[in-house]
């Protein structure tokens, strides 16, 4: 009897034809909710933008009321990198300091790329005369010189552009 239970035939062609297919109206709405949710994903990436920033390390050092800041850039987000952007430095990796940052402008970019065991780098050069005050209010005197968490604030930027930026990069560079 159990012989009889697994052995199911289907004689007629109609039933066979109907489970052995799936029917095309399904297949072209699937296809098309698919479509239209790719367009939807697609619209949003261009239209909702984020903050961009680009996280770095700076050396930092002071001689009397001059504070010197070297930024490390790196060389593959230069083009994002423009004199005039804010950077806050981070003393979080100094030990016994917490919570202190310091908002600082980018003064100047030279053109010459460090190129190290660690990477490529260009340096971007920040010169603040007078008192180093942190966003508490809080005076910061340096002995020694010093590196520093920094992170560059690039602005807002779509996801679609953060996409598609190499293939403009490489178009331009034809041209």
């Amino acid at each position: 009897m159990s012989e009889n239970i697994d052995n199911i035939e289907l004689r007629s062609e109609k039933v066979r034809n109907i489970i052995g297919q799936i029917p095309p109206r399904i297949i072209r709405v699937g296809i098309t909710v698919i479509f239209f949710i790719i367009i939807g994903l697609l619209i949003g990436s261009y239209y909702f933008k984020y903050e961009y920033i680009i996280k770095s390390t700076a050396l930092v050092e002071q001689s009397q009321d001059t504070t010197k800041i070297q930024i490390s850039v790196p060389a593959n987000e230069i083009g994002t990198v423009k004199e005039g952007q804010k950077v806050i430095l981070s003393f979080d990796n100094i030990p016994n300091v917490y919570n202190e940052k310091v908002a600082v402008k980018i003064q100047s970019i030279p053109k010459r790329i460090n190129i190290s065991e660690d990477g490529g780098f260009y340096i971007a050069e920040i010169v603040i005369t007078g008192k180093l005050q942190s966003e508490n209010y809080n005076e910061i005197n340096i002995d020694d010189k010093i590196e520093v968490n920094a992170e560059i604030v690039c602005g807002k930027i779509s996801f679609f552009d953060k996409i598609t930026e190499p293939f403009r990069s490489i178009l331009k560079t034809k041209d």
